[in-house]
């Protein structure tokens, strides 16, 4: 029954229609509650606040008064300012025309500050460097996998420091063992290889050999034992478009260009992309003195990978 009469005085509460009158009366109403609580609250004031009273009475009755008003009031602003700024954004976007070939060129050619430090160590200020700093140096040249870094690293075999000369002994063995060991378990795999996973095996035997002339373990002497030797396995290997390219790199390195060359194209019919090959035949043609021919393979979508490339292409493509 309470129920009812509730949901009966709440539903005539909410379609009675309130008149100008009344909105006035409630206000001066809660004007009046306000100010008779503002005058008790000032009563109560710390003595210090005493000389305040009216300054405090005033603000009292001002924020509490007020604060019917207020959410209003900062609703309607935030509205308004919230549509004006989202259909600034959506009518009125801002478009910057840019040409991306100005704005590469602007940018700075980088050159590594570690490869100019092994020039450094390896320069006439060579004594000046701390065992400390040369050990560093070689730790982060040998983790470097870089072409040729081992045999920067044997240079220092013969260097003054105790320390270094021991540390680059290390490093150069322990990357020879590791290559050696390697070589050790493809042919014992071979032994009982056939068809494809022999062709494999191979490939990654011939493949190893190549990280002693690559990385630079091997001296002049024992690089063209090593390329004869990685020749002859590749000649087993007759479907794998990897091996050629290994091929091709064997032929580079002896300046047999024209082999290279060769190596390389067959590469391309078992599949590998002409575009990957560019850089390999264009070394090749200038090798040969075929000049003309260079900026055939001068790919200006990959050779801007590399901002540093960029006078290269520039060259190439003025002839």
């Amino acid at each position: 029954m309470f129920s009812n009469i509730n949901y009966n005085l709440l539903v005539t509460l909410l379609e009675h229609t309130n008149n100008p009158k009344e909105i006035a009366l409630i206000l001066l109403v809660e004007i009046v509650v306000w100010s008779i609580l503002s005058l008790i609250l000032i009563i109560f004031l710390p003595k210090k606040y005493k000389e305040y009273r009216k300054e405090i009475f005033i603000f009292f009755v001002v924020i509490n008064a007020g604060l019917l008003f207020i959410g209003i009031i900062l609703t309607f602003i935030m509205i308004a300012f919230g549509l004006s700024w989202a259909t600034n954004r959506v009518s009125h976007p801002t478009y910057e025309s840019i040409d991306f070939e100005d704005e590469v060129a602007k940018f700075p050619i980088v050159y590594s500050k570690f490869q100019e430090g092994v020039l450094t160590m390896e320069g006439r200020n060579r004594e000046e460097i701390s065992s400390d700093d040369k050990i560093k140096s070689l730790k982060i040249l040998y983790d470097s996998n870089a072409q040729g870094n081992i045999g920067k690293i044997k240079h220092f075999l013969s260097d003054s420091s105790d320390e270094t000369r021991l540390y680059a002994f290390a490093l150069v063995s322990s990357f020879e063992k590791k290559l050696n060991d390697r070589i050790t378990e493809l042919y014992n795999k071979i032994k009982f290889a056939k068809g494809d996973r022999l062709e494999k095996y191979n490939f990654e035997l011939a493949n190893t050999y190549w990280q002693f002339i690559f990385h630079g373990v091997a001296d002049e002497q024992l690089s063209g034992f090593y390329t004869t030797k990685i020749e002859n396995i590749l000649k087993e290997i007759k479907s794998n478009s990897s091996a050629f390219i290994l091929l091709g790199k064997i032929h580079i390195f002896n300046r047999e260009y024209e082999e290279a060359e060769k190596a390389f194209l067959k590469a391309i019919d078992l599949g590998i992309p002409k575009e990957a090959m560019s850089t390999f035949l264009a070394e090749i043609k200038y090798g040969l003195g075929k000049y003309n021919e260079v900026s055939n393979f001068i790919l200006e979508e990959q050779f801007n990978l590399d901002l540093r490339l960029k006078p290269l292409i520039s060259m190439w493509r003025k002839r």
